[in-house]
């Protein structure tokens, strides 16, 4: 069968993909298209496959087979070397917020500023203006051990958002923190997603998809089961994976 190229709207389109280890199988023939300047949930329960999706879009897994364009290039086979460029381009917020425990907030933030090129000015202008917009210009001077966990995770966010990505892919970001403070997190992200950049959130927290009602992609067993437009989180998820137990 012949596979096509992504359109020019795709921010990411995995085509056919499976990732098999050994004798598990974490993704079975997955195929997704997100466009630019979508905001799209992924849910599942805990081994669906939601992490491992997330991982091929920057390239910290390889499809066993498949095809994988994320940002207008065909990323399934890209070189070593190249992955760097790739994730510069990209936001990524890690389950366990990834911050140097012995930089302050506002040294994590300027490390990989630093490391693209940026100026001190422009280092300085961009870490101020990213701080503000997640609510963390008074935590600066702090240390990672001295956060709460929604201001960890604001701080890993504001880290994400300091190259200035079209992408940004955070992977349960709400999964530590208490209603309130995943609500603030949620309302953070689709912010960010009206400034333009197109997001896509690994969750099993249905309190912030029913809040924010956007695309929501169901995942069971390595296996998108549901793929609907300003939705809840499928209250049917149980029934599913039976079904896709019996496939």
């Amino acid at each position: 069968m012949r596979v096509e190229a992504p359109s020019g709207e795709s921010m990411i389109e995995i085509q056919g993909v499976s990732v098999v280890y050994g004798d598990v199988t974490a993704l079975r023939d997955v195929s997704l298209k997100i466009d630019s300047g979508e905001f799209v949930f992924l849910v599942g329960s805990t081994g669906a496959g939601k992490s491992t999706l997330l991982k091929l879009i920057y390239a910290a897994q390889r499809a066993t087979c498949g095809r994988v364009f994320v940002l207008g290039q065909e990323i399934t086979k890209i070189p070593e070397r190249k992955i760097p460029n790739l994730r510069r381009m990209m936001g990524i917020v890690p389950q366990d917020y990834g911050l140097l425990p012995k930089k302050k907030v506002w040294e994590n933030i300027a490390y990989g500023l630093r490391a693209i090129g940026h100026t001190e000015r422009e280092a300085q202008k961009r870490i101020a203006y990213v701080m503000e917009l997640v609510g963390m210009s008074h935590r600066g001077q702090a240390m990672p051990k001295q956060l709460s966990g929604g201001e960890a995770q604001r701080a890993a966010i504001a880290r994400a958002l300091a190259n200035n990505p079209k992408l940004l892919i955070a992977d349960e970001p709400t999964g530590n923190l208490d209603p309130d403070t995943s609500k603030d997190i949620a309302d953070l992200l689709l912010r960010i997603n009206h400034k333009g950049a197109t997001v896509v959130v690994s969750t099993h927290d249905p309190n912030i998809v029913d809040s924010l009602k956007k695309r929501v992609v169901a995942m069971e067993r390595g296996r998108i089961v549901s793929d609907t437009e300003e939705s809840l989180y499928p209250s049917d998820l149980d029934r599913t994976r039976a079904v896709v137990r019996s496939l």
